[in-house]
């Protein structure tokens, strides 16, 4: 699955720092001053999942490999960007390419790397950026998050807001539910396979997609020669401790390739 989320603001923002610490290693050129991040940087990250975790450790299984997501740092947009203003032009046709946006809004003095506009006013910068996505035609769903210093972390939960998230760029506060936002921004949610006992996996699929979408996602060759899945809801793996005894306690389902399936089931997927 090729979806991606474009990571944008003004510039100095925080936007590859962020980018940073979801990858958990320097690959952007974090510089300080404007328009450094001209190419955009491009990673994937592995999503949290606790169930994950309970499913490896209850069914003994130590090989775990977690749904991906797709983050795209974008340079530092300005106004007038939709003129073509500080490169404008060729970072909204990058913005153009993500299927969803987080937006990356300074709330964080810093002498040594400079406002772009002079002072730190939040709502200034997100009223500037959200107007060049809407006169460059970009209508996507947007994650707002509000970047702070590693100073007012303990004040975070005050300025969190049902628009804003918060997190330090600089250390990674944060982080973590941030990419969990992303992910849902992006309409995903989360089934998981367990290959013969020895490795569990989750796998990301569209909200409302079918069993047959679920088997391509895995193979073309399962959904090609599908028959039907067994379903089973995660949380009665991890209280029942197999899939033998969850078998013997009737809480498998069988469906066909129609089925709609629903966020934390794990699928056995039978072909020819």
């Amino acid at each position: 699955m090729s979806l991606s989320v474009g990571i944008v603001g003004i510039p100095n923002a925080g936007k590859s720092t962020l980018f940073n610490a979801l990858l958990q290693r320097r690959i952007a050129d974090v510089a300080d001053y404007p328009f450094t991040t001209i190419e955009p940087n491009t990673g994937v990250v592995e999503v949290p999942d606790e169930r994950l975790k309970k499913l490896s450790q209850v069914l003994g299984i130590t090989k775990v490999i977690p749904a991906p997501i797709k983050f795209i740092d974008i340079a530092g947009l300005v106004k007038g960007a939709h003129k073509g203003e500080g490169l404008g032009n060729q970072f909204l046709s990058h913005i153009r390419e993500t299927n969803a946006i987080i937006h990356v809004i300074r709330d964080f003095e810093e002498k040594s790397i400079p406002h772009y506009y002079g002072s730190i006013d939040p709502q200034r910068d997100k009223e500037i950026i959200d107007l060049e996505l809407e006169l460059g035609g970009i209508k996507k769903p947007i994650l707002y998050v509000l970047n702070i210093s590693k100073e007012k972390i303990k004040e975070s939960a005050k300025k969190a807001t049902p628009e804003f998230i918060v997190i330090c760029a600089e250390t990674g506060e944060g982080v973590e539910q941030l990419i969990k936002k992303a992910y849902q921004l992006l309409g995903l949610i989360v089934f998981y396979t367990i290959k013969g006992g020895k490795e569990v996996r989750a796998w990301p699929l569209r909200e409302g997609e079918t069993a047959s979408d679920a088997a391509e996602e895995v193979h073309t060759d399962m959904a090609k020669g599908f028959i039907k899945i067994e379903i089973i809801n995660w949380r009665d793996l991890v209280s029942l401790g197999s899939w033998t005894k969850v078998k013997k306690a009737g809480k498998i389902r069988v469906e066909g390739k129609d089925y709609q399936v629903q966020d934390g089931e794990v699928l056995e997927i039978k072909f020819h």
